[in-house]
């Protein structure tokens, strides 16, 4: 339901206080109920015993001592002595206590008894009439006599004390529970982002089954991803013997348009080998395991390797991104560059440019232009995607789509952030951000 609080905890505690406060609440209304019961039976049962002995006396005394016991002061008795005269009022009571008692005096007497009040807003009291022989007597109950003593004000504070403490058992209770469900739930957040790990059974029955199941479940998904790594890197590793024995073969062949053919395909599935290769190899860098790399001179060693290979690639680098150091392995520097430039090469436009600099604070940035057609905004997500095909024509010619997926797997093991955007001049973009890190003096 909307309007109650998004949290487990205060669910919880708020269900505990609602029960425990509707069951204080119900047994304080019976038992008052039960009070004021008893207290109209008492009241009923003294009023009764008076009104017999007034019968029995009220004919046999003279004027003077009837007058004595109508003048009576009011700390000597609460019930007061009046005679039937105009100071009777004509209002008959109908509230609870007033019903109450008639009932009771009814069934004690034997006989209707008249009832008089002065009506709503008057506290005189309530008239109660009788006969005495041949006359009519009224006896006058107090306001103060209609309700039980109220209950004492050091209860009400027991009873705070005791919610209170209560609150304390309640809170501990509540903790150990959505404690276990909370450890687990970043438990299930952590193995969404690549990084599982086991949980330790605690807290109820129910909440130790659950991390229980989740530990097995989590151990099958990594047996099953151990499984799958070891087929591709078999399978990848297998390849390359046939890979070679067929470029011996296209060494021996005269002809030259099959031999340009041939030569063509062997190179494809080479490039699907090393694409697969350099995805399984970034499945197992350690974040934060890599050493503080000079950032600019390494990047442009890269650069070199590919100037020496004929690639047409230019880098500018700009001064505050000189002395950036960033923690990645040159093997990983090495597989992140090689991807991007082919991926360039193979679905952009030459030249390729390349841009390093430090505009934000605790970041170097790596741009990686080509001037192609680029990737629409509505399909850069899926090219991060691991064997994702924007152009099912590329799955014929050597690539699987991992060239992207294999980049971003480096970013997020550097703790590094990956956007595709455009080319000014047209073509796509790959901006890398890597947060920079300290280099340790030498020992």
């Amino acid at each position: 339901m909307k309007f109650l609080p998004a949290s487990l905890t205060t669910r919880t505690l708020l269900l505990i206080v609602a029960v425990v406060t509707i069951a204080e609440i119900t047994t304080f209304s019976l038992f008052l109920q039960y009070r004021r019961g008893a207290h109209s039976l008492r009241t009923a049962q003294v009023i009764g015993s008076q009104i017999h002995l007034l019968q029995a006396i009220l004919p046999s005394l003279d004027e003077a001592m009837r007058q004595k016991l109508t003048t009576a002061d009011e700390g000597e008795q609460w019930l007061k002595l009046r005679p039937d005269d105009d100071s009777v009022p004509k209002h008959e009571p109908s509230f609870g206590f007033a019903r109450r008692l008639a009932a009771s005096l009814k069934q004690i007497l034997g006989e209707e008894v008249k009832f008089r009040h002065e009506g709503p807003g008057h506290f005189s009291g309530i008239w109660i009439g009788f006969s005495a022989g041949a006359e009519n007597w009224w006896l006058l109950l107090p306001q103060l006599r209609f309700a039980p003593q109220e209950l004492p004000s050091n209860l009400w504070l027991r009873l705070a004390v005791a919610l209170a403490f209560l609150a304390v058992i309640a809170v501990l209770f509540v903790r150990g529970i959505v404690g276990s469900l909370a450890r687990l739930g970043e438990a299930v957040i952590a193995a969404g982002t690549g990084s599982a790990r086991a949980v330790v059974p605690e807290g109820p029955k129910e909440v130790q089954l659950l991390a229980e199941r989740y530990n097995i479940m989590i151990q099958q998904l990594a047996d099953a991803e151990s499984e799958r790594r070891e087929m591709l890197a078999g399978l990848t590793h297998d390849l390359r013997a046939p890979l070679a024995r067929l470029r011996v073969r296209l060494a021996l062949l005269e002809n030259d348009a099959e031999r340009a053919g041939l030569s063509r395909d062997a190179d494809d599935m080479e490039r699907i080998v090393n694409q697969c290769l350099g995805f399984l190899q970034s499945e197992t860098i350690n974040q934060g395991a890599a050493p503080a790399l000079p950032f600019a001179d390494a990047v442009s060693n890269e650069i070199a390797r590919c100037h020496e290979m004929g690639r047409a690639v230019s880098m500018r680098v700009s001064e505050n991104a000189m002395a950036s150091p960033v923690a990645i392995s040159p093997g990983d520097l090495q597989r992140l560059l090689d991807n991007l430039i082919d991926n360039a090469f193979q679905h952009g436009q030459p030249p390729v440019d390349i841009f390093l600099h430090a505009k934000d604070a605790g970041f170097v940035t790596l741009e990686v232009s080509d001037h192609g057609q680029g990737i629409t905004a509505e399909k850069r997500a899926r090219a991060l995607e691991a064997f994702a095909q924007l152009n099912p024509a590329r799955a014929s010619s050597g690539h699987c789509g991992l060239g992207l997926a294999t980049v971003r797997r480096i970013m997020s093991a550097c703790n590094g952030e990956i956007e595709l955007t455009d080319t000014e001049d047209g073509g796509l973009t790959v901006i890398l951000k890597f947060p920079v890190v300290d280099i340790e003096p030498a020992a």
